[in-house]
């Protein structure tokens, strides 16, 4: 009774165009591998993201501040708090004075520690750009997590991660941001609006991207797109930017000023955070070639408002030209996953893609 009950619902979910994938099963059934295929979660979390229960264990395997090794986990997280206190101790000798201040100062300075690169005086800390944007990465995190802990070791690896591997694709972000506002049906108009008042030099795109959208978007909807980022997708970085501008697209044309547009941009309403990400997760997936998310965030914890990857033998595959984009490879492959859980079998397709996705540059 139970399968025909479960059948119908997936049947219904298809009827009206969702294809249900029971997330919450299937991320325990990736957990419960031994050891953990960081591939597979790479996977999931690009696909679908990582539900809310268990976001913050997930992104500290992939990020490599938890090994793969569940036996081993207990030992590294030791080591890891261990490390913490003992930066903690340095701090205390060499900056003592700012141990009453923000956390996120504090983190930046331990992180400037284990690197080797605290300056000698203070002033120095300000001229460098990149202490500010990880500052504003700390200030996301630290309301995401409970955990100092937590906070210093996903700060510090998050923003390793997007310096090594999207920092260098950053200039050519703003481009294909224009771009890709252009070939949407709604963006025209507005794409056309920026130009004529010349404030696509003005817009804050820089930032954003730098950032990773931290202190952009409010924090339940910018850890759906940090999925994303840590699942390896560049193609999230601009597909964002295009749903804010999107998104925001009648206010900004009844602007007729770069400036008043450019200040307007850099206080984006919160209660426009997830609308802003549907549509990127929207665009990400249409222009992937997969099935669009549910309209609604994937990060509730009940496990049930799923998706399931769009059909492979679909003729609606995209062609690429120099305004589009796709992974490296282009292409998917799949991979059966099962294994019986609560005597019930459970059977998820997961989309086989390049974990380091990027533009292609044609």
């Amino acid at each position: 009774m139970a399968d025909q009950e479960r059948n119908f619902r997936t049947h219904y979910y298809e009827k009206v165009g969702f294809r249900a994938v029971e997330e919450k099963k299937s991320i325990e059934i990736l957990l419960k591998e031994q050891p953990i295929r960081k591939d597979k979660l790479l996977q999931f979390s690009l696909r679908f993201g990582i539900p809310a229960m268990y976001r913050t264990y997930v992104w500290k395997i992939l990020l490599g501040i938890l090994p793969a090794n569940q036996a081993s986990q207990a030992y590294v997280l030791n080591h890891r708090q261990e490390q913490v206190k003992e930066l903690e101790r340095a701090l205390v000798l060499l900056s003592p004075e700012y141990l009453g201040g923000s956390q996120e100062q504090k983190i930046l300075r331990m992180k400037l520690i284990e690197d080797g690169k605290l300056p000698l005086q203070n002033k120095f800390l300000d001229t460098d750009i990149s202490n500010q944007y990880f500052v504003c990465i700390a200030q996301a995190v630290g309301s995401l997590v409970s955990s100092e802990v937590d906070l210093y070791w996903i700060s510090t690896r998050f923003y390793k991660h997007i310096k090594d591997n999207f920092y260098k694709h950053v200039p050519q972000f703003p481009e294909h941001t224009m771009q890709c506002l252009k070939k949407e049906e709604d963006g025209k108009r507005l794409y056309q609006h920026l130009y004529d008042y010349q404030v696509v030099d003005e817009l804050p795109l820089n930032e954003w991207f730098y950032t990773c959208y931290a202190n952009v978007l409010p924090d339940n909807s910018l850890e759906r797109i940090w999925d994303r980022v840590i699942g390896g997708s560049s193609e999230i970085f601009v597909y964002v930017a295009v749903a804010v501008l999107l998104v925001l697209r009648r206010p900004i044309l009844a602007m007729q000023s770069a400036h008043d547009i450019a200040n307007y941009l850099k206080q984006i309403p919160e209660d426009c955070g997830d609308k802003i990400v549907n549509e990127a997760l929207t665009l990400l997936h249409k222009n992937s070639g997969q099935h669009p998310p549910k309209p609604d965030s994937p990060s509730t914890e009940s496990g049930k408002n799923l998706v399931k990857p769009a059909d492979r033998n679909s003729s609606s595959k995209p062609t690429l030209t120099k305004t589009q984009y796709s992974s490296v490879d282009g292409s998917f492959s799949t991979e059966k996953i099962g294994k019986n859980v609560l005597e019930k079998s459970v059977s998820i397709d997961i989309g086989r893609r390049s974990p380091n996705d990027k533009f292609i540059q044609m």
